[in-house]
């Protein structure tokens, strides 16, 4: 039983006799000359031996009960556990990283060296994430508010449809988050590790449609036909995309510095692709041709793509990463093409697919689209870059896509056979 008791405690801090008050087992009542009387607990740390006070909290927030509990926890932890409170709070209230939002801002500095669609990653956090709990304390986030926010994105909200992809995509994101914030020592665990896919709506299913030959024959043919609708740029861009077997932003984010037009070469270094992995692009003639209109109608620009309204709003110097993908969702929403819908990575597909028709070996497609082939240790010590084999390969590609681009030959299609052995 402790020595004081509740008149007691009010009778010392109304006349304030002296500073400190002991109630037993190291727990005080401090009334200072000054400011609030508060309660505080003196004990010594089980592995250096040294007197800490620990300050629990005023008397106004804590009755004489309430302080006694929390000492006696307190004073638990140290013996059993080795703890010091004063440290603990002391690392505590030096954390930067207060709520999640704090943290994802230190995440995304990382994420920025590891991968090139690190912007498109914040978006998807600020739209799903920030504006649910980027705010709340890290140590206040439990499983159920992952949990809430995955069933949402995966059973549609607002006006928004089911989107389990997406789903997915935020789930890995918030594992990865706290598993950073656990490396940093700011937070005791990831309330996301529990989830999986099937918490997000279940296991995706890869999305990859390619295009026939007569589709890219109808393609290529009907956006010719709609140069206001489809802009020349954008006509283009599939264009090379197909023939260059690079991602979306790879071409549509792509500098003018990156290309040697003289010696048909494309250098596309490693902090602009997905996997971290530089690779020189041999340029067919049809790419090669393609890309030298598009210097003219660039105009002087950095950018072969550059934005299409300069404005201070402008979020990049080269067009939005949306730009495409819109344009051609209007159309198939339209029905303007007889096949079902296709996204611009499809496009990459398409070059995928008619690398293998072509005869084209699938360790040398691999490379073509930068997709190592082998496991760790040929990626390792397998430097050759075979790239006389893959400038063959896009040859080939050019060949074939060029009549259906150009226009020249739109209803002729291109014998496989001899383009195969030339």
């Amino acid at each position: 039983m402790g020595k004081l008791h509740d008149k007691t405690v009010k009778k010392l801090i109304k006349e304030k006799p002296s500073v400190r008050h002991a109630d037993g087992d190291g727990l005080y009542l401090m009334t200072p000359k000054r400011g609030d009387a508060y309660w505080m607990l003196r004990y010594t740390t089980a592995a250096t031996k040294l007197r800490r006070e620990y300050t629990i909290g005023k008397v106004v927030d804590w009755s004489l009960a309430d302080a006694r509990d929390e000492a006696a926890k307190l004073r638990l932890a140290i013996k059993r556990e080795g703890a010091d409170p004063v440290q603990e709070r002391q690392k505590v209230n030096g954390n930067p990283f207060k709520t999640l939002n704090d943290l994802y801002a230190d995440y995304y500095q990382l994420r920025q060296r590891e991968i090139a669609t690190h912007e498109k990653e914040r978006s998807l956090y600020e739209r799903e994430i920030a504006w649910r709990i980027g705010k709340v304390e890290l140590e206040k986030i439990r499983p159920l508010d992952v949990s809430e926010i995955l069933r949402d994105i995966a059973n549609g909200y607002g006006d928004k449809p089911p989107r389990p992809t997406i789903s997915n995509d935020v789930m890995r994101m918030l594992k990865r988050i706290f598993d950073h914030g656990m490396k940093l020592d700011v937070t005791q665990f990831n309330p996301a590790s529990p989830f999986r896919p099937r918490d997000a709506d279940g296991e995706e299913q890869a999305a990859n449609y390619p295009m026939t030959e007569s589709e890219v024959i109808e393609f290529f043919t009907k956006l010719r036909a709609i140069p206001a609708q489809f802009s020349r740029e954008n006509y283009l861009a599939c264009a090379l995309l197909i023939a260059t077997c690079t991602r979306k932003m790879e071409l549509l984010a792509a500098p003018w510095h990156e290309f040697d037009l003289t010696n048909r070469l494309w250098h596309l270094p490693k902090e602009r692709t997905k996997k971290r992995r530089a690779i020189d692009i041999p340029l067919s003639e049809p790419a090669l041709s393609w890309l030298e209109e598009l210097k003219i109608r660039s105009c002087g620009s950095d950018w072969v793509f550059p934005a299409r309204r300069i404005s201070r709003q402008a979020r990049t110097p080269h067009v939005c990463e949306n730009t495409l993908n819109h344009a051609l969702k209007k159309l198939f929403e339209q029905g303007f093409f007889s096949f079902d819908k296709r996204r611009v990575h499809d496009l990459r597909g398409t070059a995928r697919t008619m690398l293998g028709k072509m005869g084209v070996d699938d360790s040398l497609a691999k490379r073509c689209l930068n997709q190592q082939a082998g496991n760790r240790v040929d990626e390792i010590y397998n430097r050759h870059a075979y790239f006389e084999e893959r400038k063959e390969a896009h040859t080939k590609l050019g060949e074939w896509l060029a009549p259906f681009v150009n226009g020249s030959e739109t209803n002729k299609i291109v014998d496989f056979d001899a383009v195969c052995k030339s």
